[in-house]
């Protein structure tokens, strides 16, 4: 399972430049990522566009040309916000300048011109996801390529990593940082639950509780809705860990989760073809890193087959499995004492949410209550039996308006 980022943190001392960074035993991840100026509510979100719409004809990815600097503890260290089976993501800065805008006119033309005015110079916090070994750089190219055509889907900004563009050099990617992922909130979460005195009226609900859960939940939807549908890609790779949480302005927002899930981490990812009777591409799909508890069942039994293309199927059930570990607070979902035991019990995803409630967490999916509601037409057995992404919004919906 890949590290979760680590909280952002302040610069300590004077950062490198790019080419000075050590690459050797490097390893990529959670891609994390800092707040943009502007938010967005979830009700400002428009619904996404049809599979016919014209996708983005892209052949060759954005680049990133400012310069770029990584950012060094004070034991001159890189800073990392996290690994994972192909890149490692670094804490990095681009400093750009513009010059000042000058007065038109002034009051007394008697008066001297005052003296030119220093360049205005403005800092972004960056995440460079950069590739541990030379094997890894196609892997982020393709990566690049999906991030730029998203980047130029209508509609992107609630749902996705801010991504900047391609570095040449190192052949890495840029993007925003963002401080915390989903991962790490909900142990969070767990932690403040398990703190407080037990209450009976409470112990049923989501650990972060109804009304914020089911706003995540909404949101978390309506994200995958729009990648499957309006920007024709599944993720291949959803779990905790690949979503990221950007802050929503409390004085703009009356959110009851007071952030944007961003989906992040698409070395996975696969196009959905326009035509149905067109297969997946099965060239562009990674599954040399999995996390058993998030991933369908199909696709584990299929590890050992070579035909390991991810689905839309396969990307719903991860959804569901993810909110049932934001319902729970445990990201093990399953109960087994080992790895084997639960990679076992994975293997069997459609019993997930009986399996789930037999841990120590499962009084918080009640039988017929609204967690269980949201989750279990994700996870049926028959892939081509799961929910649509379509009629997963209309469900989450109505499942927020009686919980």
């Amino acid at each position: 399972m890949a590290n979760p980022p680590y909280q952002l943190s302040l610069q300590t001392s004077e950062p490198t430049r790019l080419a000075q960074i050590p690459t050797s035993s490097l390893t990529p991840p959670v891609t994390p990522i800092a707040k943009e100026s502007r938010q967005r509510s979830f009700q400002d979100i428009q619904p996404p566009q049809s599979l016919s719409a014209p996708k983005p004809n892209v052949s060759t990815p954005l680049y990133f040309t400012n310069d770029l600097e990584i950012i060094h503890n004070g034991d001159n260290r890189p800073i990392e916000f996290g690994r994972g089976a192909w890149s490692i993501v670094y804490k990095a800065r681009s400093t750009s300048s513009a010059k000042p805008s000058a007065s038109t006119s002034t009051s007394n033309p008697s008066t001297p011109p005052s003296s030119p005015s220093s360049p205005v110079s403005t800092t972004r916090i960056l995440a460079v996801k950069a590739p541990v070994r030379r094997d890894a750089r196609p892997v982020l190219e393709a990566e690049a390529l999906t991030l730029t055509r998203l980047t130029l889907t209508a509609g992107h900004e609630p749902y996705i990593v801010p991504f900047h563009g391609q570095h040449k050099d190192l052949g890495g990617l840029v993007m925003s940082a963002i401080p915390l992922a989903l991962s790490t909130y909900i142990e969070d979460q767990a932690d403040i639950a398990r703190s407080r005195q037990p209450a009976t009226p409470t112990m049923f609900d989501p650990v972060q509780g109804p009304a914020s859960y089911t706003d995540l939940a909404r949101k978390l939807i309506s994200g995958l809705n729009w990648l499957h549908q309006a920007a024709g890609m599944v993720h291949g790779d959803i779990k905790p860990h690949n979503i990221l949480l950007r802050p929503v302005d409390a004085n703009e927002s009356t959110s009851a989760f007071p952030f944007e899930p961003l989906f992040a981490d698409f070395s996975s990812a696969v196009e959905i073809p326009n035509d149905p009777a067109i297969p997946l591409d099965t060239t562009r799909a990674s599954m040399s890193a999995f996390t058993p508890p998030f991933t369908a069942p199909e696709m584990l039994a299929s590890l050992t087959s070579g035909d390991i293309a991810p689905t839309p199927a396969s990307d719903v059930f991860s959804l569901a499995a993810t909110l049932l570990a934001a319902a729970t607070g445990d990201l093990l979902l399953y109960p087994g004492t080992s790895n084997m035991q639960r990679l076992a019990m994975a293997r069997q995803g459609h019993q997930i949410v009986d399996l789930t409630r037999s841990g120590s967490s499962g009084h918080r999916v009640p039988r017929n209550g609204f967690v269980e509601g949201l989750v279990k037409p994700a996870v049926v057995k028959d892939p081509a039996s799961r929910i649509s992404t379509v009629d997963w919004v209309d469900l989450a919906a109505s499942s927020s308006s009686s919980s």
